[in-house]
């Protein structure tokens, strides 16, 4: 009787060793923790509607676990503004094809950052709203740096493309305007308003169609040649 060969185990690598219960997340990840919260807590309910005490509860530590790394909520709020200004702008992206000319790239890229911008973080645009309407000057600084300068490099590539010929003749500083309204209507009916159901495409579709739209608008006529069309009549 044949006899079977006996199969031999297959070595398996070792499984991942798991976290031990109970551990705790370390101070960067716990104070990224915060700032997320935070972020929540005053996009809901604004600076003066938040408490110190709303936010430990919301990342589920006690009040003086939270002041080991932020001493008020102050600190907070500059940190979350100081955090998002240190991201990459997206001007920066799209100066290359502002140098070239090429409109679609620059507004497309710029639309496509600011969507995946607030689709990425969405409490920071309730928060940037509340700011405004409670007149807080700590987002002072981030209006200026990012906002302010956003509307003035618009205005400035407009403003050349006119004088091109290649757009229409338009106060520039009412097209960029209008144009970063484009994504302020995306952020508020989204994310203030909840109807996320009104822009149901994706970014990249969202950005394609509304970069058409607002360059149709803007492109100049092309200039009529002064023929007579074959066969036209006279006087």
């Amino acid at each position: 009787m044949a006899r079977t060969a006996t199969s031999r185990p297959v070595a398996r690598a070792p499984a991942p060793p798991r976290p031990a219960r109970g551990a705790r997340p370390g101070g960067a990840e716990r104070r990224l923790q915060i700032l997320r919260a935070a972020s929540q807590c005053f996009g809901t309910r604004g600076f003066h509607g938040t408490t110190t005490r709303d936010v430990a509860a919301a990342v589920g530590i006690t009040e003086a676990a939270l002041y080991r790394y932020f001493d008020s909520k102050e600190a907070m709020y500059r940190a979350i503004l100081d955090e998002r200004m240190s991201a990459p702008n997206p001007i920066a992206a799209v100066e290359a094809h502002a140098a070239r000319d090429d409109d679609e790239a620059v507004f497309t890229g710029l639309l496509l950052a600011l969507l995946a911008g607030v689709n990425s973080d969405p409490s920071f645009i309730r928060l940037l709203f509340y700011s405004a309407l409670e007149g807080h000057q700590l987002a002072k600084p981030f209006h200026e740096k990012r906002v302010q300068r956003l509307r003035e490099f618009l205005t400035g590539y407009l403003e050349r493309r006119i004088r091109a010929g290649a757009f229409r003749e338009v106060d520039p500083q009412l097209a960029a305007r209008f144009f970063i309204g484009l994504f302020v209507d995306y952020a508020i009916v989204g994310q203030v308003f909840g109807q996320r159901d009104v822009y149901p495409q994706s970014v990249e579709e969202v950005s394609r169609t509304l970069v058409a739209i607002f360059l149709d608008g803007m492109r100049a006529e092309p200039k009529a040649s002064g023929r007579r069309p074959a066969g036209g009549r006279r006087g």
